[in-house]
């Protein structure tokens, strides 16, 4: 009994196990099927997922895309507006420049780069050279009246081409009534848009002609009334020394018979006397030739500049003697000057002798030098009254004379500063003058070096 018991539960526990490995197997199957599901469903999440990545791409494209229109968009409205204020500038300009040209007190013309033809004339142009507009639109300068110097016209309008610009200061025209007028021609060319054009400025200077004209023939009258004065004074000079040669004659030989002084006495102060007035002529000869005769009477060599002064302070002593004036000479480099050597010691014995007859008594006069970049300027400087300053500017001019007050005691005509201003310029230098701090003027010379003794 318990043998069947024992089989029967053997062969339930068999059918059991059977149907549980049936089970397993269905479950094994199952899962196995899920796990196919399951990687499916991963490779479709990996794809979506890549996707996702793609789209979230694109976006940013998209939107990237969007922000650079929205940008172009803003720049193209702004581009939009500035072209529109742009557009109202230019065309306030243009009426600013009509205006302009339609008012201007000078006259324009506007001409066409490559041809010459006149594309515009404003109404000042037209009136100054009694010409309308139409008798000016679309000719070529040289056909129109006041330009009518062919060659001449079109020899300036190719120079005008090549160059941008062409200035005459003083241009003679002829109106159409048959007037000279004299014109300042300027003309260039610029760009108006994109095309080249030329503009000519031409300003009626008649006016100012006559004026520059009154005032030259006022400077020249003046200058002669100068002339006239110094000669006067000159005049008055040469008495002095011809009564003293006429005193010796006398002296010399007296209706009595009898000498009162002996003939070589009496020649030797007519020969000084006579020098004098040679010295009073040769001034007056260089002071009323012209420059180009004078500059012929140069003979240019190597001057010593040490030399030629102390030649100068020795002659100078004699006239400062008489005012008790000493003469200061402080050191003078030993330098050559090309030049005239008789007319560079005038030149210096004239500041000199000016400052000793325009010096005080007991006074001093100091002459020194100043050496830089290739030139050298001698300074004479004295302890007298000075010069008044509205004078400063004019003391080196033909027959200024600066203060009447002062006189030269029959050694001078006042001519001296003004040779002094000549030779210093017949040698490539120049002249200068300031009062001295204190009291007391300096007059300085700058002339060229050509070497230094070493």
């Amino acid at each position: 009994m318990k043998t069947k018991q024992l089989i029967e539960q053997a062969r339930e526990k068999e059918d059991i196990r059977r149907k549980l490995v049936i089970f397993a197997k269905e479950l094994a199957k199952t899962a196995k099927e899920k796990e196919k599901v399951r990687r499916k469903l991963e490779i479709a999440a990996e794809k979506l997922a890549l996707t996702a990545k793609k789209l979230a791409v694109v976006a940013k494209e998209k939107e990237d895309v969007r922000q650079k229109l929205a940008v172009i968009a803003d720049e193209l409205r702004i581009k939009a507006k500035l072209q529109n204020i742009i557009q109202v500038k230019l065309k306030e300009s243009e009426v600013r420049y009509r205006r302009l040209f339609e008012t201007a007190h000078d006259g324009i013309l506007i001409l066409n780069s490559e041809t010459g033809q006149i594309t515009d004339v404003n109404p000042f142009l037209e009136r100054l050279l009694g010409y309308s507009k139409n008798e000016f639109l679309h000719k070529k300068l040289w056909e129109v009246g006041p330009f009518k110097d062919t060659k001449a016209s079109k020899d300036a309008f190719i120079t005008l081409q090549k160059e941008g610009i062409l200035r005459y200061e003083d241009l003679p025209l002829e109106t159409k009534d048959g007037r000279s007028i004299e014109v300042e021609f300027v003309s260039n060319s610029y760009m108006a848009g994109d095309t080249l054009v030329i503009q000519c400025n031409i300003r009626d200077i008649t006016e100012r002609k006559k004026l520059e004209l009154i005032k030259e023939t006022e400077r020249l009258l003046e200058e002669e009334r100068l002339k006239v004065a110094s000669i006067a004074d000159a005049t008055h000079e040469l008495r002095t020394p011809i009564a003293i040669i006429k005193g010796n004659v006398d002296l010399a030989m007296p209706d009595s018979g009898k000498s009162l002084r002996s003939p070589k006495s009496a020649l030797r102060a007519i020969d000084s006397e006579v020098k004098h007035i040679s010295g009073i002529l040769s001034d007056l000869t260089l002071i009323t030739s012209r420059g180009a005769e004078l500059k012929n009477r140069i003979v240019f060599g190597d001057v010593n500049l040490n030399s030629l002064i102390k030649n100068v302070v020795v002659r100078a002593r004699v006239l400062a003697h008489k005012k008790n004036i000493s003469i200061i000479s402080e050191k003078i480099p030993d330098i050559i000057i090309h030049g005239d050597e008789e007319y560079l010691e005038k030149m210096i014995a004239n500041l000199v002798k000016n400052t000793i007859i325009h010096g005080s008594e007991n006074g001093h006069t100091k002459i020194f030098t100043d050496q830089t970049a290739g030139f050298i300027t001698i300074s004479v400087s004295d302890d007298g009254v000075g010069i008044l300053k509205e004078d400063l500017p004019h003391v080196f001019e033909r027959f200024y004379r600066a203060d009447k007050s002062h006189h030269s005691d029959g050694n001078s005509i006042g001519l001296g500063l003004s040779i002094v201003k000549w030779v210093a310029e017949a040698h490539g230098g120049k002249v200068s003058v300031k009062n001295a701090k204190g009291k007391g003027t300096i007059f300085s010379v700058s002339l060229p070096i050509k070497k230094i003794n070493t």
